[in-house]
């Protein structure tokens, strides 16, 4: 890892010394670092630049003796792909053909990894095919070295000739060194039957309460097995703030068995979350973390329905924010289902794209502007919650009587805000029109 890397990681920006002493402080900080808190990689999901759409979630597994692979899921929502009648003797039923695609290309030459495979899906009725909730899902687990890999994968909707793509670089981890490790966290639900079944997505609806993370790790050191291992898990929302935690004693008969930590026994709320386990033994720390977003939840409750409450009032009128104020506990949850329910902009799915974008809104606010508090108190996040991103950004720097400005212009129908900076801490205040 570069000095600087390690610098920001540890902050050691204060530090004044010599190049040749800075670096040798960098250099026994960042052992000591990599010796007590090993952290794996979070890839994030790749999705699909145009239709047919698709996520690929990467996860790296390993073997008993620690070697890596790729294993690479796929999903593909039926309502992006085209189904055909297909009719026998016995009924009539529909039918999607698919070409999926991977490829890992190293950056340094080399042989080609990958596999390509074509599969049909045949469902009882149209109805079924447009439902927003269905998906096929597609796994494979390639062998692949250590390395850095330009990966590919690529959706073929053999019926509708469209064929779309999506591209990363990844980094296959060298684990040969490490006497203990874990491979990447894997998100997903248990079925009925108490199976894990992978989310690839990684996002979830009212079912976040029950997600469950697997994960295997590997153990090569000398001794006999079954071991026994002390986990830890935990739950954060995007501010670091834990949600929730807990722990698990697990005995392994053999290395790399999968574990699987869970289920989460929370209600959610909209947004986005990390999911992070924990091994902590003989003073080395291995943790890893996959990070997820709840799409649809149940309604705030408590202490967090009055907190949406003031950034609600952006886009709500006074009598509807009074009559969810004055909803004893247990009315808040119908007042906040009865509020968006109205606004549904599509009311026979079962998606509420207007409460997603309030919400996605909201985080937005409170992660990019600056204010005497969270980010959607300040003027930009107000302006922002209500009415969404600007068509149009221009920047004015500061002059000898007047502040640096920040002027958001939107098109449909026409609006212009004018912010100004006037204390130079990049704290902006809306200066026109005044009275928004």
């Amino acid at each position: 890892m570069a000095c600087a890397s390690v610098a920001r990681a540890l902050d050691l920006s204060w530090i004044r010394l010599p190049s040749c002493q800075l670096a040798l402080v960098l250099g026994l900080a960042w052992r000591l670092l990599e010796a007590n808190h090993a952290l794996a990689a979070d890839i994030p999901p790749l999705r699909a630049e145009q239709p047919p759409d698709f996520t690929a979630d990467l996860v790296v597994s390993l073997d008993a003796e620690g070697r890596p692979a790729m294993g690479v899921s796929v999903t593909v929502p039926y309502q992006g792909l085209q189904w055909v009648q297909v009719k026998t003797a016995a009924d009539s039923r529909f039918a999607a053909d698919v070409e999926v695609s991977i490829s890992f290309e190293s950056n340094k030459g080399g042989p080609l990894y990958g596999d390509v495979w074509e599969r049909r899906y045949v469902v009882g009725s149209f109805n079924v095919s447009r439902s927003p909730r269905a998906a096929a899902v597609e796994r494979r687990t390639l062998e692949i070295p250590p390395g850095t890999y330009d990966v590919t994968v690529s959706v073929r909707d053999l019926n509708g000739g469209t064929e779309s793509r999506a591209r990363d670089h990844v980094t296959v981890p060298d684990y040969s060194k490490i006497p203990v490790g874990f491979s990447d966290l894997e998100l997903g639900l248990r079925d009925s039957s108490g199976d894990f079944r992978p989310v690839p997505t990684r996002v979830f609806g009212v079912e976040a309460g029950r997600i469950v993370a697997r994960a295997a790790l590997f153990d090569r050191r000398p001794g006999a097995w079954p071991r026994r291992y002390d986990f830890r898990f935990r739950l954060m929302d995007e501010m670091g703030q834990k949600v929730k935690e807990g722990s698990k004693q697990v005995t392994l008969k053999r290395s790399a068995e999968p574990i699987v930590f869970g289920p989460l026994d929370s209600e959610l709320f909209v947004g986005p979350y990390v999911f992070e386990v924990e091994l902590a033994e003989k003073g080395s720390r291995w943790r890893v973390e996959r990070r997820f977003e709840v799409e649809e939840s149940g309604p705030p409750r408590g202490a967090d329905f009055l907190r949406i409450l003031e950034p609600l009032s952006y886009i709500a009128n006074s009598d509807e924010i009074e009559r969810l104020k004055g909803l004893p506990a247990d009315q808040q949850a119908a007042g906040w289902e009865q509020f968006w329910r109205r606004r549904d902009p599509t009311p026979d799915t079962p998606r509420n794209e207007a409460l997603i974008e309030f919400i996605r809104r909201v985080h937005h606010a409170e992660r990019q502007f600056q204010g005497f508090g969270p980010g959607w108190r300040s003027d930009m996040g107000r302006i922002y919650i209500r009415y969404g991103a600007p068509d149009q950004v221009e920047s004015r720097a500061a002059g000898t009587d007047s502040p640096q400005l920040e002027i958001w212009y939107y098109h449909n129908p026409f609006r212009r805000f004018v912010f100004g900076d006037r204390e130079g801490f990049g704290r902006y205040v809306l200066l026109s029109p005044a009275g928004e």
